[in-house]
């Protein structure tokens, strides 16, 4: 497994400065209007940039889904019904911006169409996050979540890890890609319920490392939370191997 991300770095690498040279050549259209990228970064224009919907208070202190209510939160633990209900396994989970039109697209040109130069705009929009956020990652192990390793040979590329370690770097924190392992593949997950992803991602994952888990604390980082149930799923192998506490942050969420 070590190996086979090891010689995916390296095609990522080569993959990203071919996608820079072509953009000198060719300069790229915004990835979601298509106009050019007046005022805007390496994918996006000016005014689809400034169009993202970022999550911000007041939102649920457990799951970070946005609080559907007008007026200022009396206190910063609010939780959603949801999670009062049916407390996730994950201690705390963020996300940067709703899963919608702008960031939605930019998500879908990096991750589907495996274009790694993306990933400078999404470091961008992660600095812009982090400047404003009032919460602390201090002391936390950040850990992708898993692709399987057939998954991993066809694509050729893990959207998940790179984005790891760009969250890694922001934060000053560790970031150890090889401590979980997907142990069955997973149908795509895109048009099942909850009650179907929560099915289909039970048992998918280990820790390969248990003594590295034992006490610690994790920041679990993944491209996009719809229902939680991977989230969820990965914080409960962490846990029951020993985690003291698991976190979670995601690039968009789906309302």
């Amino acid at each position: 497994m070590a190996s086979i991300i090891t010689r995916i770095d390296r095609s990522s690498r080569v993959r990203l400065l071919w996608e820079r040279l072509q953009d000198l050549v060719f300069p790229r259209p915004c990835v979601f209007c298509h106009l050019p990228r007046k005022g805007g970064g390496p994918c996006l224009c000016g005014p689809c940039r400034d169009s993202l919907h970022w999550i911000e208070r007041p939102f649920c202190g457990r799951c970070g889904i946005p609080a559907e209510i007008d007026y200022d939160l009396p206190q910063n633990n609010f939780e959603c019904a949801r999670c009062r209900t049916q407390p996730p396994v994950f201690d705390r989970a963020r996300s940067v911006g709703l899963y919608e039109s702008a960031l939605k697209e930019l998500i879908a040109f990096y991750k589907y169409r495996k274009q790694t130069g993306a990933l400078k705009e999404i470091r961008s929009l992660l600095e812009c996050y982090f400047l404003a956020a009032d919460e602390a990652y201090d002391g936390l192990t950040v850990v992708p979540v898993p692709l399987h390793v057939s998954k991993l040979r066809e694509r050729q590329f893990d959207q998940a890890c790179l984005l790891a370690r760009e969250v890694a770097r922001l934060l000053t924190l560790r970031c150890d890609p090889g401590l979980l392992k997907r142990i069955r593949p997973t149908p795509t997950q895109t048009r099942m319920t909850r009650s179907e992803r929560i099915e289909n991602v039970r048992g998918a994952f280990a820790v390969q490392k248990p003594e590295a888990v034992q006490g610690s604390a994790f920041l679990i980082v993944d491209d996009v939370m719809t229902t939680g149930a991977t989230l969820n799923e990965v914080a409960r192998v962490l846990k029951r191997a020993g985690a003291a506490r698991v976190e979670a942050l995601t690039l968009a969420r789906a309302a």
